[in-house]
């Protein structure tokens, strides 16, 4: 599924948004592990592909659903 993501920035949604491929199960408000070290919002789901089109060999994926315990250390 394509899902668009805010990045967050000390915890707070920043920026525009960004188009990414999600494997697992998300809806809008989950917090996401975008790559090792960025976390994001999701603002969108089930974006459509043709949204995607001229550029669909570039979208990356998410990694996952950030961790409840995770959020709550930092």
């Amino acid at each position: 599924m394509l899902i668009k993501v805010q990045f967050l920035k000390e915890d707070k949604p920043s920026g525009r948004e960004y188009t990414y491929r999600s494997d697992v199960p998300v809806k809008v408000g989950d917090k996401v592990q975008i790559n090792s070290s960025a976390k994001g919002i999701v603002t969108e789901i089930d974006v459509p592909e043709e949204e995607v089109a001229a550029f669909a060999d570039k979208v990356k994926s998410i990694v996952g659903l950030v961790e409840e315990s995770e959020t709550n250390k930092e």
